[in-house]
């Protein structure tokens, strides 16, 4: 008896063309790509505000670190947590996804 298991690699790119043809896993990575790009936007805007992410984390009340690790993407705040985090940059989140979703 012969066990013949094809051991052939693939290239990433053929592996995640693969996994997006299913509509779920494409919708999921946009969801993360969005949050992402969300993300880096408001690391951004709090740079050019000049705060630390010491600053924020105090006016939230969470530790530095929180934010080091919602900055990152090591971590998932609260809905709460993410529109206190904008307000504190001076942008009204609630406004702006209210033109997406509109």
């Amino acid at each position: 008896m012969s066990n013949n298991i094809n051991m052939t690699l693939h290239s990433w790119d053929d592996v995640r063309a693969e996994l997006l043809r299913d509509e779920a896993t494409s919708e999921a990575l946009e969801v993360v790509l969005m949050r992402k790009q969300l993300v880096a936007a408001m690391a951004q805007k709090r740079k050019q505000n000049k705060m630390t992410q010491a600053m924020i984390a105090n006016r939230l009340g969470v530790s530095k670190q929180a934010i080091s690790k919602f900055e990152s993407g090591n971590s998932s705040p609260t809905l709460d947590v993410v529109f206190r985090y904008a307000e504190i940059l001076g942008v009204d989140l609630f406004s702006q996804l209210k033109h997406v979703f509109a």
